[in-house]
């Protein structure tokens, strides 16, 4: 996976009847997650890993050296799970 891909999101962002966050696949799989994944898939809109840990930075606490590995981490299971392309 290269640093210049521009990912694009897929999918959609629901709630459980207990308020619990779902991030539900072309397919209909949902998977729960919590607020900084739906924040950090959020801005994944033809823009690339590298602009969004930037971001991400930027309103956060942490440097992007910091942010990259979660991040590429995150971005490998939302890719697997059909929620960004």
């Amino acid at each position: 996976m290269t640093e210049e891909k521009k990912f694009s999101k897929k999918g959609y962002l629901t709630q459980t009847g207990e308020g619990e966050l779902l991030l539900v696949n072309e397919k209909g799989v949902a998977y729960l997650v919590n607020e900084s994944i739906v924040a950090i898939w959020d801005r994944f809109e033809g823009r690339t890993m590298e602009e969004v840990i930037q971001e991400v930075a930027e309103i956060s606490e942490l440097s992007p050296d910091e942010l990259r590995e979660p991040i590429r981490e995150l971005v490998d299971a939302l890719v697997k799970a059909e929620l960004l392309v």
